[in-house]
């Protein structure tokens, strides 16, 4: 019988596939000085957490058993000193405290630094929230932080299908830009419903021929949300000199996938999004451009991606379909009844 110190969770106890979670009874954390402990309804499956369950994460190393999980969505329980942005009941959406001393998210329960929490937006169930965190700070902080993105500009932002993708295109559009991106054709009728200007099926055109007719004076801003070579190296020649091209880093292909030499001799920076955005204090690491974003979804410019659900206990199953890709919007962890 589970006590009311305890709580269910996967975890894992060691680094591997998706074999290696287990559902366990961990004790309940406990908020400490500005954190907020959050009753989790739903978590959301990102690529960084089949990562950090392969042990691909750097800041995240251990101890185990281990908690795993980059957000979720719920319901304050409890906030610890120096909290006053929230009170229990408080319905909220987070990004977790994974790599930063605290368990992650596929638990009933999660303790989270205060600033990387906010009000589930009005309009929103807890399971569209649920959809919001890390896929919307990773858009927001690539496009503010790191490709500096001005209104008005041109731009490029792969993977339109995707959640990251999906909130990337409307935050450049609710900001004023002319925005091309990249899907398949199931996709193409989904991905036109957000405003892009253009939509490129990649099973059916060269992207980098798309994108010179569509923007022959070249674009001000390449973003490449999904790598692994999906773009070819020298997609660079249709950047505007001293434009830039950033890539959401995937540790599994970075900058080095681009004609950098090309892009050096034409005033082109190529750059990843995790440098440019770190912060001293590394709990305000995406905060301030995911709120920006937030915004844009509670005045009802940008709408949450599609998703599906799936019980805690199938997470392993769940991680290995975002681990394969193509997935469309995002896939979430039903943890508690809320």
């Amino acid at each position: 019988m589970r006590g009311r110190d305890a709580m269910k969770a996967m975890v894992i106890d060691g680094f591997g596939g998706p074999e290696v979670f287990r559902v366990a009874d961990m004790p309940k954390p406990e908020p400490a000085e500005e954190q907020v402990l959050i009753r989790v309804a739903y978590a959301s499956i990102n690529p960084a957490d089949w990562k950090t369950r392969a042990g691909l994460l750097p800041v995240v190393q251990g101890p185990f058993p281990m908690v795993v999980g980059m957000d979720c969505a719920g319901v304050v329980e409890a906030v610890g000193p120096g909290v006053t942005a929230f009170v229990p009941g408080d319905k909220v959406i987070a990004m977790s405290g994974l790599g930063q001393g605290m368990s992650g998210s596929y638990a009933e329960y999660a303790c989270v630094p205060e600033m990387r929490v906010l009000k589930l937006p009005s309009a929103l169930t807890l399971a569209e929230g649920a959809t919001i965190p890390t896929a919307a700070a990773s858009a927001a902080s690539t496009i503010i932080e790191v490709a500096r993105v001005a209104p008005g500009s041109t731009v490029f932002f792969s993977g339109g299908a995707g959640s990251v993708g999906t909130f990337g295109v409307q935050y450049l559009k609710w900001i004023g830009c002319k925005v091309a991106t990249t899907c398949s054709t199931r996709n193409v009728d989904h991905v036109a419903s957000l405003g892009v200007d253009r939509v490129i099926d990649y099973t059916k055109e060269d992207t980098k021929a798309a994108l010179a007719a569509w923007a022959p004076e070249g674009v001000d801003a390449i973003i490449d949300a999904v790598g692994q070579h999906s773009l070819p190296a020298d997609i660079v020649d249709v950047i505007r000199p001293g434009g830039v091209l950033v890539v959401i880093q995937n540790l599994l292909t970075d900058v080095e996938a681009y004609d950098l030499d090309g892009a050096k001799a034409r005033g082109i920076r190529v750059v990843n999004n995790i440098m440019d955005a770190r912060k001293p204090d590394a709990r305000w690491f995406q905060v301030e451009a995911w709120r920006e974003l937030v915004k844009g979804i509670e005045a009802g410019a940008i709408r949450t991606p599609p998703y599906e659900v799936l019980p805690l206990e199938q997470a392993g199953a769940g991680q290995a379909r975002v681990e394969d890709g193509h997935v469309r919007g995002k896939i979430l962890l039903k943890i508690g009844d809320i």
